[in-house]
């Protein structure tokens, strides 16, 4: 991947541009053998993704208050970020027969594993149902919730999702209640919403429990073009939307020589800003 300093990503209905004050280059992994102890502890939240794949990682219940209170947080910002791809996938594979269904249990099923489970069970029926193949057809996105009682149900969006009656799709989910209707929007810019806003309700169940969104794999993504300019994106006679600036503190990487004589990759932080722009097409 090139070096850039700014990135667009393309919807059918927007464009976002983000302008980086700094040059964004391809990450590098920096040496894990760093002995500098300040330095080390900087480098840490590198391999975090990476550390919590071995047995070592703590559960979250054997997790003190503050580390409980830490690993949501972070997982906040995750579901948060992730609302606005949800918004862009949908935005992107939006058409006039995407339909919105709630699928609930009878039971008061609490259990993410097994609701899970049965979900990805119902995905396939549906898909059988109506395409006569178990060949993956469908396109969909979908996230789980909590009712009030404490029961999993979900919201699914379908793309391009030919007639079925209601009475077939209640049988095929096999459940309880079956809900769809067609998504009714006064604008296009309200699409993406109708699954995004869900999608950070129940962080706490979310941290830990099984996967909480689902996507279909046929699904069309937004174009992203990663470039090298000299001056932001101009805005001059677009419709903007809105507009933000924020700081940014990054990882940088360069080459040095070490007290043994030899090269060595070494890791420093930039702070730098960020200039967000939403633009209507």
């Amino acid at each position: 991947m090139k070096a850039y300093n700014q990135k667009i990503i393309e919807t059918p209905t927007y464009l976002e541009i983000y302008d980086y004050e700094a040059i964004i280059t391809p990450k590098q992994k920096a040496e894990k053998n760093e002995t500098n102890p300040k330095r080390k502890k900087e480098l840490a939240w590198l391999y975090e993704e990476e550390n919590t794949t071995t047995d070592k990682r703590k559960k979250y219940d054997e997790l003190s208050a503050q580390g409980q209170y830490d690993s949501l947080k972070r997982k906040q910002k995750y579901y948060q970020n992730m609302r606005f791809e949800i918004a862009r996938l949908v935005d992107t594979n939006f058409d006039n027969r995407t339909k919105f269904l709630t699928l609930t249990f009878r039971e008061n099923i609490q259990d993410i594993a097994y609701a899970n489970n049965e979900f990805k069970k119902f995905i396939k029926r549906l898909n059988y149902e109506l395409y006569h193949t178990k060949k993956a057809h469908l396109k969909y996105l979908a996230t789980w919730e909590k009712q009030e009682r404490g029961a999993i149900h979900y919201h699914i969006i379908l793309f391009d999702f030919p007639f079925i009656s209601i009475n077939r799709l209640t049988t095929i989910w096999g459940h309880g209640f079956v809900k769809i209707n067609k998504i009714d929007v006064d604008s296009i810019e309200n699409r993406g919403r109708y699954i995004s806003k869900y999608f950070d309700k129940d962080l706490d169940l979310k941290e830990y429990k099984k996967k909480a969104f689902f996507k279909s794999r046929n699904l069309k993504v937004p174009s992203v073009t990663k470039q090298l300019v000299d001056q932001p994106f101009d805005t001059t006679d677009q419709d903007v939307l809105y507009t933000n600036e924020y700081l940014v503190r990054r990882p940088i990487f360069y080459s040095a020589i070490n007290e043994g004589g030899n090269p060595e990759q070494v890791m420093d932080f930039q702070e730098s800003t960020v200039r967000y722009t939403k633009i209507k097409k």
